[in-house]
């Protein structure tokens, strides 16, 4: 079908152009991207936020003391529903990379330690959990939603916010000897 007239060009002109604004209001949006309208701005490159977190055990773990390693930040909570589903894959994803130098934290957003333990013995939680009792750390990485996933490079670079190819970003990170 030929455009028969200008005005029918001009009409498809605008139609498209309207489109391409939406779009670029939509995804500007937060309630687009989980992590707000900076989500691929330059936060990621910057150095991951320095942070001292008790453990379920009363232990203190602090990120710096992990540099020289692969770190995945999980930040959830109890009643997230889709927080319960990933463990199986994150404690794979520990058995597979730790001995290349990966860890994984778990980071619980403002819940009782007693209730944060019955979680992680419940759904088999094989690495670190750790307690974020006043939320500062998940204010400090400007956290949206849970669960929100944030990788940290071995110079304490932050990769990528919800990661979503994570299998291949730690075969970069950390390829096989």
């Amino acid at each position: 079908m030929a455009l028969s007239s200008r005005r029918e060009y001009g009409g498809l002109i605008l139609f498209f152009m309207m489109f391409l604004a939406f779009i670029m209001i939509i995804t500007s949006s937060p309630a687009f991207c989980s992590q707000g309208q900076n989500a691929w701005g330059p936060r990621i490159r910057e150095l991951a936020p320095d942070f001292v977190l008790k453990d379920l055990d009363g232990e203190k773990v602090r990120l710096a003391d992990y540099r020289e390693k692969v770190v995945l930040l999980v930040f959830s909570t109890t009643w997230c529903t889709h927080c319960r589903k990933m463990p199986p894959y994150l404690n794979e994803l520990r058995r597979e990379y730790s001995d290349r130098g990966f860890v994984i934290f778990n980071i619980d957003i403002q819940e009782p330690v007693k209730k944060v333990s019955s979680y992680a013995s419940r759904y088999g939680i094989d690495y670190k959990v750790l307690l974020d009792e006043k939320a500062e750390t998940a204010k400090a990485y400007e956290v949206q939603g849970v669960p929100s996933l944030i990788l940290v490079d071995r110079d304490g670079t932050i990769v990528c916010r919800q990661c979503r190819l994570l299998d291949k970003l730690l075969e970069n990170l950390l390829p096989a000897s």
